[in-house]
């Protein structure tokens, strides 16, 4: 395949060009601060101006496959609330409008947690915001708590308009991957070492969720090679919670009044990825729990 991906230069963006690669696609990556490095060509640009994204597609010439679209910013303290809303509608506006009228017929859309839960952990009343019940799955009605979460939800809404095919005539189709709190290696093993019990305020609303970037990027890569109709939303996350407590021990510090905080103990786990287990074919396999047997058993040899 040939694939976009926008946002090359980041840190999922650099996991992701370099999956893309190693499956044998073609990539063209599209960023405003390039790598001197980078192992694909890339397109120099910033997807907050008009037509970026064209003149990017037009570099990469007569064929695009599928747009794999990670360029926003990066939280909600990037920048001041408004400025985040905006230009994020705007790139994925832009980028998403591009793929509609030019006939690309992927799209992979980097959404967030934060569409629907999270970002803060107390209301502007200082109540702790708690789940709104588990598992946490795409099921669950969307709250977002900041302008990047609501950049993200609002983005999702404008998919389901664009694919669908009776109303655009167009081949379009996309996912939006819910993406929660996304660590590369170094910092699974720093987590791995952690024995002080867990704050609430360091993930506490979003379940303490969290997932490897090389897993994320094997996530994205998947969704740009199966066929889906329409636009479709999936949650991903590690099974197992960024915290040095079980899912059981966190259930019975935070979550006692939860519903269905039961399934939490049949499952052993916060969330229910079954979906994109059956969309993707993907199963996350870089753990806090992977890495913690590897220390073990290292200990032991």
């Amino acid at each position: 395949m040939r694939i976009v991906v926008t946002g090359s230069s980041g840190m999922l963006g650099r996991a992701t060009v370099q999956n893309l690669l190693a499956a044998g696609h073609t990539v063209l990556g599209v960023d405003a601060t390039p790598l001197a490095d980078s192992p694909c060509r890339t397109f120099v640009g910033d997807l907050r101006e008009p037509y970026t994204i064209h003149r990017a597609l037009d570099h990469f010439g007569d064929r695009t496959d599928a747009i794999v679209h990670l360029a926003n910013h990066r939280n909600a303290e990037s920048a001041p609330g408004e400025t985040v809303l905006r230009e994020n509608l705007a790139m994925n506006t832009s980028v998403a409008m591009a793929a509609l009228q030019t006939g690309i017929p992927r799209l992979v859309f980097s959404s967030s947690i934060q569409a629907f839960v999270g970002g803060i952990q107390r209301n502007l009343t200082g109540e702790i915001i708690y789940p709104d019940r588990f598992p946490i799955d795409e099921s669950l009605p969307p709250k977002p708590m900041n302008p990047y979460g609501l950049s993200k939800l609002l983005t999702e809404h404008m998919l389901d308009q664009l694919c669908n095919a009776e109303q655009f005539q167009s081949p379009l189709t996309a996912l939006s991957l819910r993406f929660p709190y996304l660590m590369p290696q170094h910092h699974i093993e720093m987590v791995a070492e952690r024995t002080a019990p867990t704050d609430y305020r360091w993930g506490g609303a979003e379940a303490f969720a969290y997932l490897h970037m090389e897993d994320a990027a094997e996530a994205v890569r998947l969704a740009c090679e199966v066929s889906t109709p329409n636009h479709q939303v999936l949650w991903l996350a590690a099974p197992d919670p960024r915290t040095p407590e079980s899912p059981a021990e966190l259930a019975t510090r935070f979550y006692e009044s939860v519903p269905g905080v039961e399934t939490v103990l049949q499952r052993n786990s916060f969330v229910d990825c079954s979906k994109a287990r059956s969309i993707l074919g993907w199963e996350p396999a870089r753990t806090i729990t992977v890495e913690r047997a590897a220390r073990a058993a290292r200990t032991t040899s």
